[in-house]
This record gives structure tokens, sequence and C-alpha cells, in this order.
């Protein structure tokens, strides 16, 4: 029960930062979070890149910190899709179940 609280609470804060009401979800939005789907898997695929190519010991640290922050947004926006059932492309579909 207080999960689901704490969720609730959180789904609130996001829906207030993106900047629109409780159980507003329409097709904009929808829009708006595809687009931010995309920017963070491209997030994500740039700072793979970066960590192959690194070799300083102290940008090796920057780029696991980046790789590692990427992968968080990228997976909660997959899973904020899914729980708004927004249409998931496949291979956004198997990073979400990695």
């Amino acid at each position: 029960m207080a999960q689901e609280v704490s969720r609730s609470n959180w789904m609130k804060a996001v829906d207030w930062i993106r900047g629109r009401r409780p159980n507003e979800a329409g097709p904009i939005e929808l829009e708006k979070l595809q687009a931010e789907i995309e920017q963070a898997r491209s997030e994500w695929a740039i700072a793979q890149q970066q960590l192959d190519h690194v070799s300083d010991p102290d940008l090796i640290d920057h780029a696991i910190y980046y790789l590692e922050a990427a992968e968080r947004k990228y997976g909660f926006l997959l899973r904020e899709a899914k729980r708004l059932k927004l249409d998931i492309q496949p291979q956004q579909r198997q990073a979400l179940l990695e």
C-alpha cells in the first residue's frame, strides 16, 4: 500500500515537472513522450559509444556515470510509456526487458 502511494506521488511529481495536469495524457503529451523516448535512446547509444572510446581514467568514471544516468532515464520513460499504454517499438520493448 505504501509503495502504491509513493508511486502515485512520484507520478504526480513527474506530471508536474512535465507541465501537465493530473490524469491528462492527450495525444500531444503522448507525442512528446515518444519524442523524449527517442532522444533518451539516442543519449543512451551515445553514452555507450563514449564509454567504448575513452581511455583516461577520469573520463572513464564520467562515461560510466553518464551511461548509468542515460540508462535510468531511458528505462523510466519506457516504463512511463508502458503505463500509459503507448505503442512501444520492438527495440524499445527489448531494452525495457533488459
